[in-house]
Formats: structure tokens, C-alpha cells, sequence
């Protein structure tokens, strides 16, 4: 399996990779351990290699965009914003004309 240069050299034998490893420690939601012991089995991807390219991925990613793309994987709302967030959903504003005119220009799924 190829791996993605991410500014270290990387070798096409994962095991190889592993000969300088080092353990590391940290504590994380029972939420974020199930997903990854269920996405571990599921496709057959030891752990260690599954932390390890997230740690990549996610840090090269903020090195390299800028803030604005990065996008949070939680979102703390204060109780102002959760109730208008909750209100919008439930109630959602009419879409405007403009709003109206982009969404017919674009292909429905089924088109494609």
C-alpha cells in the first residue's frame, strides 16, 4: 500500500515504518474509541496505522490551509445560539428568489 508524502519519507512496507515507532498515550471520548475499534475491524486496518495517519493528515492540514477551511469537528454553541440554531431548524426561513434560481441550475443526483 502507498503512502502519502506528507514531508517524511514513507515507506511502501508498513511494518518497515514501524520499526522506529514509538508508544505514545492519550486519553480520548469512549465515542472516539469505538469508532476507531469499530472502523478497525471493519476494514482490517491495525489501529496504530489509523492514529497515525489521522495525526498526519490533521496536523499537515493545519500547517498548510488556512484557518477559514478548516472546518471543527465539534461546535460549542452558547444557549443564545443553540436556541436560535433550533428554532431555524425547526422553522426553516423561505428560500430566497436567488436561492431559488442557483438550485434549479444545479444536476439532480439522479441525473448523473
Amino acid at each position: 500500500m502507498p503512502y502519502v508524502n506528507l514531508g517524511k519519507t514513507w515507506q511502501t512496507d508498513y511494518d518497515a515504518c514501524m520499526t522506529h515507532a514509538t508508544q505514545i498515550s492519550a486519553q480520548v471520548s469512549a465515542s472516539a474509541k469505538q469508532l476507531l475499534d469499530e472502523f478497525s475491524t471493519v476494514s482490517g486496518i491495525k489501529k496504530s496505522r489509523i492514529v497515525e495517519d489521522a495525526l498526519w493528515f490533521y496536523v499537515r492540514a493545519r500547517q498548510e490551509l488556512p484557518e477559514s477551511a478548516i472546518v471543527p469537528a465539534r461546535l460549542v454553541l452558547s444557549q443564545r445560539g443553540a436556541t436560535a440554531l433550533e428554532q431555524s431548524l425547526a422553522q426553516p426561513p423561505q428560500a430566497t428568489p436567488a436561492l431559488v434560481r442557483l438550485m434549479r441550475t444545479l444536476e439532480s443526483p439522479d441525473e448523473e
